[in-house]
């Protein structure tokens, strides 16, 4: 047997034999089986590994025999939410995705020597929340250039300024939540980079998805100008945001924002004034929705906004 696919079958146990039987097994897939809370150490018997995701599991315990398996390139633990540790990940020598989004391990140092340990990383997915590892993380620029979707929430000590590094060129989709975060800079050559300097780079070239949910300080998202590929942005319950995109600031870059958006999604933004001050070109849009909003009188948009 060399795939097996196990996916929502409700197991909530598996014995520590099942996995004697299968040293071929390359592919294993135990993902939305929510009873599923342990794997036995045996799983190291599965010496051909290759692929393993326990994402939407209730998997708390890190097995140790998981460290064994060397030829382990690929591991998810999305939504786990759950997790213990991950202390000993750096075991795993030839993993080259690791998907942590929503996986709830304890944030510490050793989790950020452990993540550097892994030379052949290419596709890292994580939720933080701790503020000193956060800013560790994104002054990492191995770790940075190859997170694919970030996701910050509830970060401990609160803290108002979020600053990205230039390097994360991999970033698909970002998120916050629940963080009162005033202020989102980009970061060049240990510079952090006032909007009013123009730039030509662009730091977030294949940032697709943009959400932020309860992130009450926030009084404007001009740094999104610096993300070109933007496809959706959603915004819920950002009591403090007065404008999404700030007209002097982005005219100071030269550049036009939301030239690929395709959704854009605000709700329950009650200070909100100005999406942007003046029409805008919205070359690919297709949906707009805008509720609880109540201060906002006008959209960017004339009769040449749309196709």
């Amino acid at each position: 047997l060399i795939t097996l696919l196990l996916r929502k079958n409700f197991l909530g146990h598996i014995s520590s034999s099942f996995f004697r039987l299968m040293p071929m097994l390359v592919v294993l897939d135990l993902s939305m089986n929510r009873d599923l809370r342990h794997l036995p150490n045996e799983i190291s018997e599965c010496v051909s590994l290759q692929y393993l995701s326990l994402s939407r599991t209730r998997i708390r315990i890190w097995p140790a025999g998981l460290v064994e398996l060397r030829k382990l390139l690929y591991l998810n633990l999305e939504y786990t939410r759950m997790v213990e540790s991950i202390c000993g990940i750096s075991g795993l020598t030839s993993l080259k995705v690791l998907r942590l989004f929503v996986s709830g391990f304890p944030e510490d140092p050793c989790v950020l020597n452990e993540l550097q340990l892994l030379e052949n990383l290419q596709t890292l997915t994580i939720t933080l929340g701790l503020a000193s590892i956060l800013e560790q993380f994104l002054s990492n620029q191995r770790l940075a250039s190859c997170t694919r979707a970030l996701r910050i929430e509830n970060l401990y000590p609160q803290s108002s300024v979020i600053s990205f590094v230039a390097t994360m060129d991999s970033l698909q989709e970002l998120h916050f939540a629940d963080s009162d975060i005033w202020e989102i800079k980009v970061k060049r050559n240990e510079t952090v980079l006032p909007l009013h300097i123009p730039t030509t780079t662009t730091f977030f070239p294949n940032l697709s998805q943009v959400s932020l949910e309860f992130c009450t300080r926030l009084r404007d998202l001009t740094w999104l100008i610096f993300a070109p590929n933007l496809t959706v942005l959603r915004v819920i319950s950002a009591s403090d945001l007065k404008e999404v995109i700030n007209k002097e600031k982005a005219e100071q870059q030269n550049l036009i924002p939301f030239q690929e958006l395709k959704e854009l999604r605000l709700e329950n933004v009650q200070m909100l004034k100005h999406i942007h001050r003046g029409p805008l070109p919205f070359p690919c849009l297709q949906k707009i929705l805008v509720n609880g909003c109540s201060e906002l009188r006008k959209l960017p948009l004339n009769f040449t906004s749309v196709p």
